[in-house]
């Protein structure tokens, strides 16, 4: 199914690559081994990989992880360059150069700063150099911190306009309920409706190690796909399972894609922070869900937070459910005497439904 594929973006979470005592060395050679070959086939790969912290806990002979995040981005700026120098050799094996891209979310909701990332993968494709990306955790804060490598790669996998995502994890794929605790768990081959997925698997708990569980990586998966990339979860501890995926081999689970969302309206959906919330009334909800107008200020029963003109704000029923996402035209402060749409219709992005 996959054989033809030109652009890959491949995900290792810090499970993958924690070892006894620090970074898994025997991993690293495992992917910069697969990544080779795959890109020696003619294609173009991006590694977005864990570990900095990790590297850092490892250097330091840390024998807890990190207890504040002034920690945790000390530990990351200590173990980064430990992390790309144990690429660089792997690589350098197969005869390899890697080239470093550290992202925060602000480079990605700037449509200039997403431009120039853009700009940077395509010159190091053409220089035959294989991008490693990790999220900037030295200078994250909340605002501007992207929260985990799954999202990372699902908006380095649209950043690239990738033709597949692989995450790779420590399952088979995704299974109706955790297969480490439930010796009948199901594995789930094909996903197409996220909203069916939750309703009939059971996605609770965490690793010791990751940021978050499969449910993370599901909906990380479901915004690449609303971006018309498959998505592929598959186990990472299998001998040369990128390339077997990519030989037409039934790996792991296979998450479709969806109708192709706009540039603007993925930012909108899954990159901008909302800095406020709009409560609507059930005639401007029928309005804007079936008759396709825009949202006048009329209808807003409650507000909250502090908004301005062109911030993105959520919407909600009056009950409480999230409808879209969408531009405002105008401040927080304004809403009670502005006389024109506050959202335009083409400003809006829906949560259920993926619009033209």
């Amino acid at each position: 199914m996959f054989e033809q594929v030109k652009r890959i973006v491949i995900k290792v979470g810090s499970q993958l690559l924690a070892g006894e005592d620090g970074l898994n060395r025997n991993f690293i050679d495992k992917i910069a081994n697969e990544l080779s070959t795959i890109k020696q086939q003619g294609k173009e790969v991006v590694l977005v990989s864990s570990g900095a912290v990790l590297g850092g806990i490892k250097l330091l002979n840390f024998k807890r992880k990190p207890k504040s995040i002034q920690e945790k981005q000390a530990l990351s700026a200590i173990g980064q360059p430990y992390l790309m120098a144990e690429y660089t050799k792997a690589f350098a094996k197969h005869g390899e150069k890697i080239a470093q891209i550290l992202l925060t979310a602000e480079d990605l909701r700037s449509k200039d700063r997403f431009i120039h990332a853009k700009d940077t993968f395509n010159s190091l494709f053409k220089l035959k150099v294989i991008p490693i990306v990790n999220e900037n955790d030295t200078v994250s804060v909340e605002e501007i911190k992207i929260g985990d490598n799954d999202n990372l790669a699902a908006h380095v996998s649209v950043v690239v306009e990738a033709d597949l995502l692989i995450m790779l994890t420590t399952t088979n794929g995704i299974f109706d309920k955790d297969p480490n605790l439930f010796s009948d768990a199901k594995k789930i081959d094909v996903v197409d409706d996220i909203n069916q997925l939750q309703l009939t698997c059971n996605f609770n708990g965490k690793s010791s190690f990751g940021t978050g569980g499969m449910w993370t990586k599901i909906e990380a998966a479901f915004k690449a796909a609303r971006k018309g990339i498959p998505v592929i979860i598959a186990n990472g501890k299998e001998e040369n399972i990128t390339t077997k995926i990519l030989s037409g081999e039934k790996k792991g689970t296979l998450i479709l894609p969806k109708k192709k969302l706009k540039a603007k309206s993925y930012r909108i959906l899954y990159l901008e922070e909302p800095k406020g919330k709009l409560f609507i009334d059930k005639g401007a909800e029928k309005a804007v869900l079936e008759k396709g107008k825009s949202l006048l200020p009329k209808g807003i029963k409650k507000v909250e937070g502090v908004f301005h003109k062109g911030d993105v704000v959520s919407v909600f029923s009056e009950d409480g459910k999230l409808l879209f996402k969408g531009i405002v035209k105008c401040n927080s402060t304004e809403l009670s005497e502005f006389n024109k749409e506050c959202i335009h219709r083409d400003d809006m992005v829906f949560i259920d439904r993926i619009e033209d």
